[in-house]
């Protein structure tokens, strides 16, 4: 696609910013004067009702006394008589914040006389999009424009968004001189297929198109061929166990089978997509956002199978591992495993890593209703594509929310994810190693959308060429360098410092041109299908959200024109809550219920990522289309931006605590009282005090890990660029180690000896604050105990967010608040031995993942009911694969389930070692047994001495004052 510059309209624009940026400023300086002269006005009524003088003099000015009755005063600076009439007013020329007047006198003293007036600043507003600056020769300063301004939305310097009403790319930009104008470029449509009937012509994004034919494509198959059905969607969605579920029924065996393999976006499998339409639907067509990459899928699917069963049916998948010498393992995200730990998926915890060639057999029940999904629990295979939707329906009649909603239809299912055009161990490889960022390029909605970012950029480098403008510098806003600067700077300079949406990186021209992917040279990006839900209006429905990302990417959930009324998060209900959007953090679920009342027509579902996915960096968003039956096959006209924000109430916000009317966080959810009777969860965890209560506090520490830093070859502290040191997240400054066998099936082989924790550390005299400590940190819990977590983000090193996920126990959120942009363990430790964390105890909201806001605490806690070993862990994938990990031991050995026959078994092989792979710290070999931590999480609290209680109330006022 190119573009040519409506120059006409540009100057247009430009004239119109800069007209309005002056007639702004002469505002405000009337304002100023108009303000100074009711002030006069006010003033001298005060002096004649009160009889009171005004003082004429003041220094570097003298007034000179008019005779009685005169309607003028006379005034004198730098030797110069000056003559003013009653009722003007002017500015000193030595201060611009004194502002003087010429008042008539009283009976009792007619002389004319001068007011002085000092001008109050705090009485001026810029306009939103403006900022107030300091000027010369000005009292308050002028308000300068930062922001362009269009349809009421505001776009900062560098954005780009499309005018559908006019079909031209807006860009925010800014003169040599400061001066914010807009920029304008029209669209240069390419040309249409030869022959074209006028039947399949439409206008599509402004040009011209012709619709490709939706003929089915007709092949002959081989007799004999083996084709297994299993390897297509239609095979799940025509499952016997996808089925309406219907109280008193028989349970089913709902059997699968996976297949993990590496695989490719928009490989030979999808031929002619997306010229034909009808080619994107073929079996295998993996379409991502358009762009070749490597991918891992189960299935040759991306999301891979759904599974769609009824409470109480009993799954069965065998997963077959046909990854060329890679393992894998599968996690089914939300479901407890009771009576079935062996079937979690974690590998080296519950189960040995599924080895290439090998099949292992997942056979659990499905006990627990709601939204969940499975995925990989294996290095970065969740980013590349390992993750499905696992969906466990019961009777509506059964629904608590049933009558809230008419339909409940897998179709309406939306997994979203982050998306990044490498594959996942070299992002992770050139981030941990080098300078490489982690930054999402994109998102996508079950496995699909268009990089619009991209394709503006490409447009706008088009329309430079075509004008013969185009730099011989890449057009690349946001360079990796300046990513890394963003990503090292102290919090408050990279909040001042980034301020921009930026539109993503252009290759050279040269690199432009794309591999051959099935029958196409080339994909034209701007063509690739959206997701399209269809609803029927006068009916309502219910929609579930699950967040499969795997790097720190908040996902903001909207759809145009309608809200969101929230009735399920992680697969428990709440009292309902009407939103305007939903923030979903990786791991999270989310079930809402849109009634179709708007009129027919076609409405855009909104992501839009925060955090590393921000403006900051590359400004990631996408959509799908909510389509009305009897709407027009098209998109719809709303603008497309990633500075959209969704109208009504933000739940389950970023970074925020409550008590805010447009948003809300999960803790001020509300649980349905239902669960006070429910195993893990029930009224014991409402009681004042827990059995164990544990701290939990992690960071961005400064650290010499020696898989990333080899302290005498290229440690932290040598001449490296800021860029190339990698900050590593622990909790309670300990990395995991996983063992090499499995904890769960393998622990008759260990003992307490082989934990470690905070407590048993420091007992054994190793300050892990000061050196890098990586073993096998495990916290031991009595089955049935009242468990207690304050997870604390210290949030020195970045502005970061982490969301943290409970295996094999659902959890109570008891409170979520924000401190300020940082806060310590010590002050939080001391803020609750003065009860100043408050606790919610009446229903609170029931969840198995839970965000922590930087600078901030969440407190949760559940009943250990379900005994094994289960990790506890950071649901970023990046953080998780390096140690941000726990493991809790839940009851004794022999109160576990026991082990299935010739379940399978991995470790080490050296005759001269043990096989547990022992724990292990910087200069430590072995720690010692680690008990139950105690309630202070193993470090000693700061005395209560005037500075920490001054500190303490202050946090006090900040939250409360107001």
């Amino acid at each position: 696609m190119s573009l040519s510059t409506a120059a006409t309209e540009a100057a247009a624009t430009t004239k119109a910013t800069k007209s309005r940026f002056y007639s702004m400023r002469a505002a405000n300086r009337v304002l100023t004067v108009l303000l100074v002269y009711a002030l006069t006005v006010l003033l001298q009524f005060v002096s004649n009702a009160s009889g009171l003088k005004t003082v004429n003099t003041t220094e570097g000015f003298q007034t000179v006394n008019a005779s009685a009755g005169d309607t003028f005063c006379l005034y004198q600076e730098h030797n110069t008589t000056y003559r003013r009439e009653l009722g003007a007013v002017w500015f000193a020329s030595q201060d611009p914040c004194l502002v003087y007047s010429c008042a008539a006198g009283v009976a009792k003293d007619p002389q004319a006389h001068i007011v002085v007036t000092q001008v109050d600043c705090s009485e001026f507003y810029c306009e939103v999009g403006s900022e107030l600056r300091e000027t010369d020769g000005s009292c308050c300063g002028e308000c300068v424009r930062t922001h362009c301004q269009h349809n009421n939305t505001l776009y900062a310097v560098g954005e780009s968004w499309h005018n559908d009403a006019d079909c031209t790319l807006l860009e925010c930009g800014r003169l040599d001189s400061g001066q914010i104008i807009v920029n304008t470029y029209q669209r240069t449509c390419p040309p249409l297929e030869e022959e074209c009937p006028a039947s399949r012509l439409e206008l599509r994004n402004c040009c011209p198109f012709c619709r490709p034919l939706k003929s089915v494509r007709v092949e002959q198959l081989d007799e004999g061929d083996d084709t297994d059905d299993t390897w297509t969607a239609e095979w799940y969605r025509m499952h016997p166990c996808r089925r309406d579920c219907q109280a008193g029924a028989e349970p089913l065996t709902c059997r699968y089978t996976f297949v993990v393999e590496w695989y490719q976006t928009f490989a030979k499998a999808c031929f002619d997509c997306p010229l034909n339409l009808t080619d994107c639907s073929r079996p295998h067509c993996v379409m991502g956002d358009g762009l070749e990459r490597g991918i891992t899928v189960v299935n040759r699917m991306m999301p891979g199978p759904a599974i769609e069963v009824c409470e109480g049916d009993q799954i069965v998948v065998d997963v077959k591992n046909s990854l060329l010498g890679e393992s894998t393992s599968i996690h089914w995200h939300g479901l407890h495993q009771k009576d079935s730990p062996y079937m979690d998926g974690v590998p080296h915890i519950t189960q040995c890593p599924i080895t290439p060639h090998a099949t292992f057999r997942y056979s659990f029940p499905a006990d627990l209703s709601g939204t969940h999904f499975w995925h990989s629990h294996t290095g970065m295979q969740r980013g590349d594509g390992v993750f499905g939707a696992l969906i466990i329906r019961k009777p509506k009649s059964a629904e608590p929310h049933g009558r809230l909603y008419d339909l409940d239809l897998s179709e309406h299912v939306m997994i979203v994810q982050d998306w990044i055009h490498e594959p996942g161990a070299s992002i992770f490889a050139s981030h941990h190693h080098s300078r490489g960022d982690n930054k999402p390029h994109n998102l996508l909605i079950n496995g699909r959308g268009r990089y619009y970012n991209r394709i503006w950029a490409e447009a706008k480098k088009d329309h430079q060429l075509a004008r013969g403008k185009m730099s011989t510098k890449p057009l690349n806003p946001l360079p990796k360098s300046e990513v890394d600067v963003i990503q090292t700077l102290p919090r408050s300079a990279r909040l001042a410092k980034s301020n921009t949406t930026r539109l993503f990186p252009v290759p050279n021209p040269e690199k432009l041109s794309r591999q051959k992917r099935g029958n196409l040279n080339e994909i034209p990006l701007e063509l690739v299908p959206h997701q399209v839900y269809n609803v029927q209006r006068g009916f309502r429905y219910r929609f579930r959200i699950i967040n499969a990302e795997y790097l720190n990417c908040p996902i903001v959930v909207s759809v145009d024109k309608h809200n969101l009324t929230a009735i399920n998060s992680d697969g428990f209900d709440i009292e309902a809550m009407e939103v305007g959007s939903i923030v979903t953090y990786a791991g999270e679920r989310f079930d809402f219920v849109l009634n179709a009342n708007q009129e027919v027509g076609n409405y855009w579902v909104r992501l839009k990522g925060l955090m590393d996915c921000s403006e900051v960096f590359t400004s990631a968003f996408q959509v799908a289309i909510l389509r009305y039956e009897g709407a027009p096959d098209e998109e719809p006209t709303a603008e497309l931006s990633y500075a959209h924000k969704a109208e009504g109430i933000e739940l389950n916000v970023m970074n925020r605590g409550p008590g805010y009317p447009d948003t809300k966080t999960v803790a001020e959810m509300r649980a349905l009282p239902i669960y006070d009777q429910v195993p893990g969860i029930d009224h014991d965890t409402l009681e004042p005090e827990a059995d164990f209560k544990f701290f939990v506090y992690y960071d961005f520490y400064a650290k010499n890990n020696p898989e990333f830093h080899d302290k005498d070859l290229y440690a932290m502290d040598m001449n490296m660029t800021q860029s190339n040191r990698l900050y590593t997240p622990q909790l309670n400054h300990i990395t995991l180690k996983f063992p090499s066998l499995a904890l769960l099936p393998s622990r008759k082989q260990l003992s307490d000896s082989d934990f470690c924790n905070e407590t048993s550390l420091e007992q054994q005299g190793i300050d892990c604050r000061t050196e890098f400590c990586k073993c096998h940190h495990v916290l031991q819990v009595p089955l049935n105990a009242v468990v207690e977590l304050i997870i604390v983000d210290e949030g020195f090193q970045y502005y970061a967010n982490h969301p943290f996920h409970l295996h094999g126990n659902a959890f109570r959120v008891l409170a979520l608040e924000r401190l300020g942009e940082n806060v310590t363990i010590e002050m939080i430790k001391s803020l609750d031995r003065f009860n100043l964390l408050k606790r919610n105890f009446v229903n609170p909201p029931v969840k198995d993942t839970v965000t922590i806001p930087d600078g901030g605490y969440t407190i949760i806690r559940f009943e250990a009911y379900n005994p094994g070993y289960w990790l506890f862990h950071c649901h970023i994938e990046f953080h998780a694969e390096i140690g941000m990990a726990l493991v809790f031991k839940v009851g004794d050995d022999d109160q576990m389930v026991p082990v299935p026959d010739h379940f399978p078994t991995c470790g080490d092989y050296n005759p001269d070692l043990r096989s547990d792979g022992e724990g292990t710290t910087e200069g430590t070999s072995r720690p010692p047994t680690a008990a139950p931590q105690d309630t202070d999480g193993g470090v000693k609290g700061l005395a209560a001495n005037s500075k920490m209680m001054a500190l303490i109330f202050s946090l006090l006022l900040l939250r409360f004052g107001h």
